[in-house]
């Protein structure tokens, strides 16, 4: 009888904060299409940038439904032809509150990381294998809401670090608009 009444009342408390999870299941698929999809399998997109091994596709005829917010565009990151990531750029802080809101109560609280250059504020959950990142920054402005398979975006990321390794080095003199912004800031932060 115990037992009983413990599971009714979990049930319940499980119904009064936010109802089930979310029916799509992201360590498999981003809204039906299974991640790891080849490229063939999205004919209605188009290319939009990318390079080497790395590609980005959008269907700009498309609006999309996430967490019961209405998203505009979404770009899908391809890995050798490979599905592997979604980004969304989010215009509205209701769009972005609205969201997170809305993958808090089914994932629960997630990991928050803030970085000092742009004053850039990440939350972030795991799904099985998948990443869900919401992005903010308060220099911009600027909001993204981001999904990675990590099977595959690891081995995207280290393609693109073997790329940047492949770079000749920057050259020290003339300094670059980000090098001589960071020597200014250092300057002010050790004058006397």
């Amino acid at each position: 009888m115990r037992a009983g009444a413990l599971t009714l009342a979990v049930l319940a408390f499980s119904v009064w904060c936010g109802g089930p999870l979310p029916a799509a299941d992201f360590d498999k698929e981003f809204l039906r299409k299974p991640w790891g999809a080849g490229l063939a399998e999205f004919p209605e997109h188009v290319h939009v940038g990318g390079s080497g091994k790395i590609a980005y596709y959008m269907n700009p005829k498309q609006a999309y439904t996430i967490f019961d917010a209405q998203v505009s565009n979404l770009v899908y990151g391809f890995f050798d032809e490979k599905f592997f990531a979604v980004f969304a750029d989010l215009e509205a802080i209701d769009t972005y509150s609205a969201i997170k809101h809305r993958i808090q109560q089914r994932l629960g609280i997630p990991k928050i990381s803030m970085e000092t250059r742009g004053a850039l504020t990440t939350h972030s959950w795991m799904v099985g294998d998948t990443r869900i990142k919401m992005k903010y920054s308060d220099a911009t402005g600027a909001m993204k809401l981001s999904f990675y398979y990590m099977p595959l975006a690891s081995r995207a990321n280290a393609e693109m670090q073997r790329e940047l390794d492949a770079e000749p080095p920057e050259p020290l003199f003339p300094l670059s608009a980000i090098r001589q912004k960071e020597a200014v800031e250092l300057l002010d932060l050790f004058s006397y």
